[in-house]
């Protein structure tokens, strides 16, 4: 899946992000007694997961932009993969415990 084991993966996943599509809902409600259409638009990306693999969806809401690293909730658990990138990032780095700059 990766090119090397001991780099960590969010240096390089360039294929997270397998599509995007816009989702419109259509809807009417009703103001001062007139029945107005509205009209709203959700982004929705298409990830894959960087722990198991599989392919999942996420809203613009809930899609981490700052993130480069991505874990679906239903087949893996994201704490414990975070951890597992945050070990790798810090054994890349060279950082310990100890020190005061955030990772």
């Amino acid at each position: 899946m990766y090119l090397l084991v001991s780099l960590p993966s969010r240096l390089l996943n360039i294929f997270m992000i397998l599509g995007t599509a816009k989702l419109h809902t259509d809807y009417y409600r009703m103001r001062n007694g007139v029945q107005q259409h509205c009209r709203t638009t959700r982004t929705v990306y298409h990830l894959r997961c960087d722990s198991c693999g599989t392919e999942f969806t996420k809203t613009s809401k809930q899609f981490n932009h700052r993130s480069s690293a991505h874990c679906c909730d239903v087949y893996c658990n994201p704490r414990k993969f975070a951890q597992k990138q945050s070990a790798i990032l810090r054994k890349f780095t060279k950082l310990d415990a100890s020190s005061s700059k955030t990772i």
